[in-house]
């Protein structure tokens, strides 16, 4: 066994484990299969081995099987539609889904090649909340408007936070009439404090590969990263990308530290908090970019004041169990824990 084989099945092996903690046993029981085919040099073979060095970090798992899902969601893998309740259909909790999935595989080759060339995007709208809490962190220090920088941003779901509602249990923000609500079973603990969020100022994204909603491919495609036994997900995607359908603003194809050094060339605007932001993203993105993203954010820093500060605010992995809000403030370039949170942006677990 070669190296570059070990890591791909410590890759299948890992996103099995990580299906079946978050709550899909579908995927898990489906990855296994996968590693099993896998092993013995078959169709997972052929196609996984060789698309990526770094198989973990690309999440190259999660690409085969969000390839297999657009397939179903688009009708041209029927019977693998009929294990996912995503598609209709009902899994009976066995394996048979590998076996329609390897068949899908077998069958649409060209697709899945090209689909393993695809980065990981779902710009979850879950995570929404814990972002939201970050943000009324920011608001409360500075009583500022945001001026909003997203990396990542794929369809730009979550740079229109404020157009979805949000109940913390005794403070209230959003859209009152949104039909998007995250109530007060979002957080564990005492929250910042949501009716301190100031009004957004302006919306930046950018994407290396943007997905445009406006599109039925658009749509599938986002939904194709969604995994198909949580419908709940799936229902808050379908309402989140209708609303941001009516929102103006562009996801503009780029690097992140190229189109960020673009964005903050004359360092923070006065008048209001630039707040650079991600969710998920920091793993997918090359040494280099990330080098990028630091100086410029310490460059631009230098020049903030109590007018025009510059916030750094991102939610990433730190345990297998849960990711980490954290924020750093310019002037200063002090860092600070706010939260610990689900990867899916459940069980908020406000610390600052």
């Amino acid at each position: 066994m070669t190296a570059r084989t070990f890591t791909i099945d410590h890759a299948l092996q890992s996103q099995a484990d990580a299906c079946r903690t978050v709550g899909s046993p579908l995927y898990a029981t489906l990855l296994e299969g996968l590693l099993d085919d896998h092993r013995r040099g078959g169709i997972t073979a052929e196609l996984l081995d060789g698309v990526s060095e770094q198989p973990v970090h690309d999440a190259v798992p999660l690409r085969y099987v969000a390839t297999g899902h657009l397939l179903a969601l688009t009708g041209r893998a029927p019977a693998l539609a009929a294990h996912y309740p995503s598609c209709g259909g009902r899994w009976a909790g066995d394996g048979a889904v590998v076996d329609d999935f390897l068949a899908t595989a077998q069958r649409h080759r060209d697709d899945f090649a090209k689909g393993l060339r695809r980065n990981v995007q779902t710009n979850e709208v879950g995570r929404a909340p814990v972002l939201v809490s970050g943000l009324a962190e920011i608001s409360a220090q500075h009583g500022l408007p945001l001026d909003q920088l997203e990396i990542g941003s794929s369809a730009g779901l979550l740079s229109c936070w404020d157009q979805f509602a949000y109940d913390d249990g005794s403070t209230f923000a959003g859209n009152p009439t949104s039909p998007l609500r995250f109530g007060p079973e979002w957080w564990t603990r005492a929250t910042p404090g949501l009716d301190r969020l100031q009004p957004v100022y302006r919306r930046r994204a950018s994407d290396i590969s943007p997905i445009d909603i406006r599109t039925e491919h658009g749509r599938q495609t986002m939904m194709s990263f969604i995994w198909p036994d949580q419908i709940l997900r799936s229902e808050r995607l379908h309402v989140a990308m209708a609303i941001a359908g009516r929102v103006d603003i562009v996801v503009e194809q780029a690097d992140a530290g190229r189109w960020l050094a673009v964005q903050l060339d004359a360092g923070p605007t006065h008048g209001v908090a630039t707040v650079v932001f991600h969710s998920i993203v920091w793993q997918y993105l090359p040494v280099s970019t990330r080098d990028e993203m630091r100086s410029v954010l310490t460059a631009a820093g230098s020049t903030s004041g109590n007018d025009n500060p510059l916030c750094w605010l991102r939610m990433e992995p730190s345990t297998p169990a849960h990711a980490e809000l954290r924020l750093t403030t310019w002037p200063g370039g002090e860092e600070t824990l706010l939260a610990e949170v689900g990867y899916h942006g459940a069980d908020i677990r406000w610390l600052s």
